[in-house]
């Protein structure tokens, strides 16, 4: 079995830190995982224990019997996917357009959106209400996920990808007659999988995770997401660890199986966004 050159260079030494990183990484990992399936009356008591004496599921039954946690995920899960679509597919157009079309002020108008990635989400917020109150859409899933769309994040990652494909190929697809819709579809987006799917797993993760702007749209609403009710669920004064530590167990599962679906792509679009300058 032949090694790469990258695998070749990886000293025991090198490799230790990797390991020991990895480690530091997943230990907060696996004591959650441990709370969870440990009783609810020992998780103060054994807290520094990392593997439970005595496997129980009865924290996990009591968020999904107690609280509407389905209807959570069923709304984490609309607001997510339709981020996701309308991300890519926004992303995709308008950072060919960026990278490879000509129009008056293309260069300016990008800086400006390359700007937007320096403003913290949370400023946001303040006229996000405003425009949203305006429109009628808080406490409804567009409400939630259009402002996501807006993160220029997409653009630019996948702007960067366009402008390294070799302009060879895009003048050979247009002597054999392709026009701009079909170079981007036929040529461009099978070249860029990599990208896309690091671009997807970002807006997924996001999405899946943002409590600030949920915080704000929703108001009482059925439409509440997963991060809303494990705020829900921690309550004010006690908090009950069980409840908590099988929600967020429960929350943390979709996000880790679209990873393991999608690692490969993941890896690949971050190997080679770092060779792009």
């Amino acid at each position: 079995m032949s090694v790469g050159p990258r695998a070749a260079h990886i000293t025991p030494l090198r490799l230790t830190v990797y390991y020991a990183i990895a480690l530091v990484w997943f230990f907060p990992l696996l004591w959650m995982i441990s709370k969870t399936f440990t009783p609810a009356a020992d998780i103060l008591g054994k807290a520094k224990q990392i593997l439970p004496t005595t496997l129980s599921t009865e924290n996990l039954w009591a968020v999904w019997n107690n609280w509407p946690f389905a209807r959570w995920l069923l709304n984490s899960l609309i607001v997510t996917v339709c981020a996701v679509g309308i991300s890519m597919a926004v992303a995709l157009f308008a950072a060919f357009s960026f990278a490879r079309l000509q129009w008056p002020g293309r260069d300016l108008v990008f800086l400006f959106f390359l700007a937007g990635m320096f403003i913290p989400w949370e400023v946001n917020a303040i006229p996000l209400y405003f425009i949203m109150n305006s429109f009628g859409l808080l406490n409804t899933y567009p409400g939630l996920f259009l402002p996501i769309t807006a993160l220029p994040v997409g653009l630019f990652l996948l702007r960067q990808f366009f402008i390294n494909i070799p302009k060879e190929v895009e003048e050979a697809a247009r002597v054999d007659g392709c026009g701009s819709l079909s170079i981007l579809l036929r040529i461009f987006v099978p070249m860029t999988l990599p990208a896309l799917g690091a671009l997807a797993i970002f807006v997924f993760l996001f999405s899946w995770n943002e409590f600030f702007w949920s915080l704000i749209c929703l108001q009482g609403s059925k439409r509440m997401t997963v991060p809303i009710g494990l705020k829900m669920i921690m309550g004010a004064q006690n908090i009950e660890y069980g409840l908590l530590f099988g929600a967020s167990f429960l929350a943390m599962i979709p996000s880790l199986v679209l990873f393991l679906i999608l690692r490969q792509q993941v890896i690949r679009g971050i190997s080679i966004a770092g060779m792009i300058k």
